[in-house]
């Protein structure tokens, strides 16, 4: 039996817990009944929130994740339907490498200097449960859209991909290692939220995606179902469901942007020795990498020059804007087209 995704309209109560998604037609009774209004989810997507209180009976909600070095895929089942599939292109570790080997070298070289410093600490470093900046940023990363889709969806189950890797072994899983680092922070997320996680070897995932029917894509960094939410809506429904169904919505979410900080004073003085404090990471109050909105367009806040505000718009070019229209702080998204959905829906059909 064919299923569409018509509870597409997440639902809070009043209390901000998630509830059971409901139809658009029911929340635009709701919505002019006055006993809710609008809210909206980080990945641009519409709900509402309840203003009085309401039964709890929630279906069961299971989540599927596809970790990836670059790219990932989630996907949230509710019930009998595919809510929302979610690709996340996540933030480059290189400049962060290169950050952190610059600061090394200008730390080391202050050291060496006839100047009034704090002598070297190194009984101060704490090894327990130590990430690599480089790999912090990709695990903080995940677990800003997890978060964000436990806040709007009940979730009680999820499905993920555990990739394992015997480095000891084999020399070539630089690769790996980023899917692996970390793997401790996501367990410990879903159990500070009581979701029970069954975890899938690839070749498990792979066998399952093909027994739904699912396709798959070889190219990663595509902005289509099938190069990464296939695997995570396949890993959501062997969790509980077990049945193939048609896909749902899906938003494709940039969080490659990272602000960067100057460091001129640090490498190049200026005349009598006079020092321009650091780059601060707020501008006028707000924060950097923040969504705005200007008369020329969108982007994201990076800086300023003088009196007006810098930003990046949709093509990296840095603009400046002397107004702002409207600050968000949702993620950087953009929509797939209409035709990849038509032709994977038809295919599981």
């Amino acid at each position: 039996m064919q299923h569409t995704t018509e509870h597409e309209i997440f639902v809070l109560s009043h209390e901000g817990e998630p509830l059971t998604p409901t139809t658009r037609a029911k929340a635009r009774k709701l919505l002019s009944g006055g006993v809710a209004h609008r809210a909206w989810s980080k990945f641009g997507t519409f709900g509402i929130q309840l203003l009085v209180p309401t039964r709890k009976a929630i279906p069961v909600g299971t989540l599927g994740g596809d970790c990836g070095t670059k790219y990932e895929g989630y996907s949230v089942v509710i019930g009998h339907e595919n809510v929302l599939n979610v690709k996340l292109d996540l933030p480059d570790k290189k400049p962060i490498v290169k950050k952190k080997a610059e600061q090394k070298r200008l730390r080391r070289a202050r050291r060496y200097r006839n100047c009034r410093r704090r002598p070297q600490r190194f009984q101060n470093r704490k090894r327990n449960n130590f990430i690599a900046p480089s790999q912090l940023v990709i695990v903080g990363s995940r677990l800003k859209v997890l978060n964000e889709l436990c806040r709007i969806y009940p979730i009680t189950y999820a499905g993920w991909e555990n990739v394992q890797f015997n480095h000891a072994k084999h020399r070539w899983g630089a690769n790996f290692s980023t899917v692996e680092i970390g793997k401790r922070r996501i367990r410990q997320f879903f159990a500070d939220r009581n979701i029970y996680v069954q975890e899938f070897a690839g070749y498990q995932t792979k066998a399952l995606r093909e027994k739904f029917g699912y396709p798959k894509s070889s190219d990663k960094a595509a902005d289509i179902f099938s190069a990464h939410c296939s695997d995570s809506l396949t890993l959501a429904l062997a969790v509980h469901y077990n049945q193939p169904i048609p896909r749902g919505p899906m938003v494709i979410v940039d969080d490659t942007y990272r602000p960067v900080r100057r460091k001129l004073h640090d490498t190049q003085f200026n005349k009598h020795g006079k020092r321009e404090g650091y780059s601060r990471g707020t501008v006028f109050g707000l924060r950097k990498g923040l969504l705005i909105g200007t008369k020329r367009g969108r982007g994201r806040l990076c800086g300023k020059d003088r009196n007006s505000f810098l930003y990046r718009d949709e093509n990296g070019k840095r603009q400046a804007a002397r107004r702002l229209l409207w600050v968000s702080s949702q993620f950087i998204t953009r929509p797939e087209t209409a035709c990849q959905r038509t032709r994977t829906n038809s295919a599981v059909a």
